[in-house]
């Protein structure tokens, strides 16, 4: 029996890298399993929202309308996923599974792993002990 869907919550430290090393050992002589490889960015370190609109701020993090803002965060997200995948490459070796880069924004990441977790059907979470 194995896992055919495995999250490996990223944020770049060491031990992050050390368990996306052991969920490739469990998944990757399986075709069929799936390694998500997630950071979870903090909405907390992007620009409030609240600044949409014409409010007069004299800010350079205003943003002038929801698009920008929509924009803004996209390209945070794009981003973070092209650095995942950096290091997906660099690890993936000799692993058949599939491996997904992702990244999702959330107030903590506790709250991200957990949503992504029941939305995407995971079946076990390998994750440093600390980062």
């Amino acid at each position: 029996m194995y896992f055919k869907n495995i999250l490996v919550p990223y944020d770049e430290s060491d031990h992050a890298k050390s368990a996306l090393h052991i969920a490739l050992g469990l998944a990757g002589p399986y075709e069929t399993a799936k390694v998500h490889v997630v950071t979870v960015i903090p909405s907390a370190s992007l620009p409030n929202p609240t600044l949409l609109g014409d409010i007069g701020l004299d800010t350079p993090y205003a943003v002038g309308d929801p698009v920008t803002y929509e924009r803004i965060l996209d390209s945070v997200v794009e981003n973070t996923v092209s650095d995942i995948q950096h290091v997906v490459d660099e690890s993936r070796d000799d692993a058949k599974c599939k491996i997904v880069a992702d990244a999702v924004i959330s107030n903590s990441a506790l709250e991200g792993i957990v949503d992504y977790v029941s939305s995407r059907d995971i079946d076990l979470v390998v994750m440093g002990r600390r980062g």
